[in-house]
């Protein structure tokens, strides 16, 4: 009934004395046939098993099990047996209960699910897939044969407190690729990095992804088992976050052939795992060629490979806060490495911006770059070797005035504003000597806080007479024809306030709701609100509507209001910048409750 479906078939060969000798018990004896039928070898094929099998079918004669068997035997030795054949029809080695077989595969699957979905839970035993998957499986299951009985295998241990105990008794298993899939032997292998071991994993990579190359060359497309090995050293790289050697190797040959589009996410996912080494190199190597094969004049291939970009600033973020101190002489190379692809990938946010229609979620996707950028320079007040590596002013503009979404600004301000506590920190912190950061590059930033806060707050848009000051890049000789345009729509607008909060395509009706709370709240209060503020507001309608029952708000009361509305659901980045920057919000808790 179960011989498809056990983890070790050997244990019947081990017992098929066992079997053997039970054949005189009838009431099992047609159970016991069929699996001796299915097990025996020539191995089994004994004189005196050939005499008791004749004594049998002589004794029983016609049964349709004992015949069965007996042609068995008679296969191996048809010679010895000849003229000694039973009589009568032998019986099917069919499963018994193919209905209870069905069932079993059923319940075998779904448990399988189940481990599965729950491997992270249980990572300290021994993953077991079932028969059926074992077998068909590229990467082999765990399995271990110790030859000193004072040893153990990583299938015995049961637990957390076994595995400590038992930790410097285990005998490595036979294929050590088992760990690319295997959490327990993921555990060994990082508490005990050995690089005979490492070899021995490398040594079946090298030779699998050599094989993969041949048949990627011959039939132009990537093999089912390929893909399975590639999305399991995925989820070991997400593990160890250290890729070996063979897989880079390995995408030397690949990407020549890779169409850039099959199973994208997990060549992504895999190459954002390259060692910190020389940008150039890997740009020679590897980037170009992924980048012909990915890129191909459309917002999609851009934005996904902008992505990429960011997953390995991340990675490369994480090897550089994890590095040793001291830290290792080429520490600087590495951070050039950083610089370098930072370079790379702010250029390639410029082009998305540029060059396609905005969307949604390009502009999330350079978002999203730029706020891994920034959390790495976060980091460069506690760790010398990280650059403060600051935006170019075009992707900057581009993000304000593209898509101006209440999203896309408070991620922008909340940038600018990290940005600027990181160069005070640093700054701060700076041995006496030659700046660390040269004034001409630090003033050029805070242009970019400049203008930002003349468009949102001071109502200053594109001035560039303020000190730093960059007008948003807009050439001045413009201005006096945007402005006469605006004059002319009804009502008319003015060119220095029509970014402010009160005018602001994405602030205007926050700023109006922010005012609203607060004639609520006063009403709740038991005062008397004999008119409401219909926005948007100004200095001249908060007059006013005082003056005419209204409540009483001052202009900046009111500001600081509107970025307190905005942080209570979520916008919190606009406040962050105004209060690091303008000097009347300094030291103000925007973040207060009201």
């Amino acid at each position: 009934m179960i011989q498809d479906v056990l983890d070790e078939p050997t244990v019947l060969t081990k017992l098929y004395s066992v079997f053997f000798n039970l054949l005189d018990v009838i009431s099992i004896r047609g159970s016991l046939c069929h699996l001796l039928s299915i097990t025996t070898g020539r191995k089994h094929v004994k004189p005196f098993r050939l005499q008791m099998l004749l004594e049998l079918t002589r004794n029983f004669v016609n049964e349709p099990a004992l015949v069965g068997l007996l042609q068995v035997y008679t296969e191996y030795y048809p010679n010895v047996m000849a003229g000694q054949s039973a009589a009568g029809k032998p019986s099917s080695l069919e499963h018994p209960d193919p209905a209870w077989r069905d069932r079993l595969r059923v319940l075998q699957n779904t448990n399988v699910s189940n481990a599965d979905t729950y491997s992270n839970t249980t990572s300290f035993k021994v993953v077991r897939r079932g028969v059926k998957r074992a077998r068909a499986a590229i990467v082999p299951e765990v399995h271990a044969f110790p030859s000193d009985k004072s040893f153990t295998t990583l299938e015995d241990i049961n637990g957390v407190a076994d595995f400590v105990e038992k930790l410097d008794k285990v005998v490595l298993p036979n294929q050590m690729v088992s760990v690319l899939e295997d959490p327990l032997l993921r555990h060994y292998v990082m508490l005990r990095p050995n690089d005979a071991t490492q070899r021995r994993i490398d040594d079946w990579l090298s030779m699998f992804l050599d094989a993969q190359i041949s048949v990627q060359k011959s039939s132009f497309c990537m093999s089912k088992a390929l893909i399975e090995v590639l999305e399991k050293i995925l989820d070991y790289l997400r593990y160890a976050r250290h890729m070996p050697k063979p897989v880079s190797s390995f995408f030397l040959a690949f990407l020549p052939l890779w169409d850039g589009k099959d199973y994208r996410d997990t060549i992504f996912g895999l190459l954002a795992y390259l060692p910190l080494d020389s940008f150039e190199e890997l740009r020679q190597y590897i980037l170009e060629q992924m980048e012909l094969a990915v890129l191909d004049n459309t917002v999609e291939s851009a934005a996904a490979l902008l992505e990429y970009y960011t997953s390995l600033m991340r990675n490369w973020t994480i090897t550089l806060l994890s590095l040793p101190d001291p830290h290792p002489p080429d520490v600087g190379k590495m951070m050039q490495s950083v610089a370098a692809l930072a370079d790379h990938s702010s250029l390639l946010s410029l082009s998305l911006l540029a060059s396609y229609t905005p969307t949604q979620h390009t502009i999330s996707t350079v978002l999203s770059y730029h706020e891994t950028l920034v959390h790495t320079i976060s980091h460069a007040v506690s760790h010398a070797q990280i650059r403060i590596l600051t935006p170019y002013a075009e992707t900057v503009y581009l993000l304000v005035f593209l898509n101006p979404t209440l999203s896309t600004l408070s991620r922008l301000c909340y940038i600018l504003a990290t940005y600027k506590r990181t160069f005070e920190a640093a700054m701060s912190k700076a041995p006496p000597g030659p700046q660390v950061y040269p004034r001409e590059y630090v003033n050029h930033f805070n242009g970019f806080l400049m203008d930002i806060c003349n468009l949102l707050w001071r109502s200053r848009a594109f001035n560039g007479s303020d000190t730093n000051a960059l007008g948003c890049l807009l050439p001045p000789a413009i201005l006096p024809q945007i402005a006469a345009y605006l004059d002319m729509l009804t009502p008319p607008y003015a060119l220095q306030a029509i970014f402010s909060l009160s005018h602001n395509l994405s602030l205007s009706g926050p700023a109006t709701a922010a005012i609203r709370d607060l004639e609520d709240k006063s009403a709740t209060d038991g005062r008397v609100v004999r008119t409401r503020h219909v926005g948007p507001v100004t200095q001249r309608s908060l007059e006013a509507l005082a003056m005419d029952g209204g409540i009483k708000v001052s202009w900046a009361e009111y500001r600081l209001e509107a970025l307190r509305w905005l942080h209570e659901r979520g916008a919190g980045g606009i406040g962050d910048l105004m209060s690091c920057t303008m000097k009347q919000l300094m030291g103000t808790n925007i973040n207060a409750a009201r």
